[in-house]
């Protein structure tokens, strides 16, 4: 009986640790947002980052404020950049022909503020960077 019971045990942990592997690793979506709630001007007011060559920042001047301006064309000004965009599940995507691209998950959304996590890839340098940003309404 003893025997059942630790080969029970053992199927038991087997299952639980096929359950956990078979889990979804997808990316995060953000708070559900409209085309018409995020088109405008945003202002930088918060920023950290970290990028794949180790170097780091809190609020420094490269970013605080900067300005995102998302036009309802489906283009956008970002750090005097031209991109395109698309919205979906409160993500926001920048992208160029240059092969940046910036994914922002809205972490919340006020009409005067939004708090997001944000990583950009710039496949010709082999460049990346993560980090948040707040932005305020201009």
């Amino acid at each position: 009986m003893k025997k059942l019971k630790n080969v029970w045990l053992f199927l038991s942990f087997i299952l639980m640790v096929a359950g956990m592997a078979s889990c979804s690793t997808e990316d995060p979506t953000g708070v559900e947002v409209s085309r018409d709630d995020i088109i405008g001007t945003w202002k930088v007011t918060a920023n950290d980052w970290t990028n794949s060559e180790g170097e780091s920042g809190r609020n420094d001047p490269e970013h605080m404020g900067q300005t995102l301006s998302v036009k309802s064309g489906g283009t956008a000004l970002f750090r005097g950049e031209s991109f395109n965009w698309t919205l979906s599940k409160g993500v926001l995507t920048l992208s160029d022909n240059r092969g940046r691209n910036i994914r922002v998950v809205i972490l919340s959304y006020t009409e005067e503020e939004i708090q997001a996590s944000y990583d950009c890839t710039f496949e010709s340098e082999m460049y990346t960077e993560e980090g948040n940003y707040t932005f305020k309404r201009v």
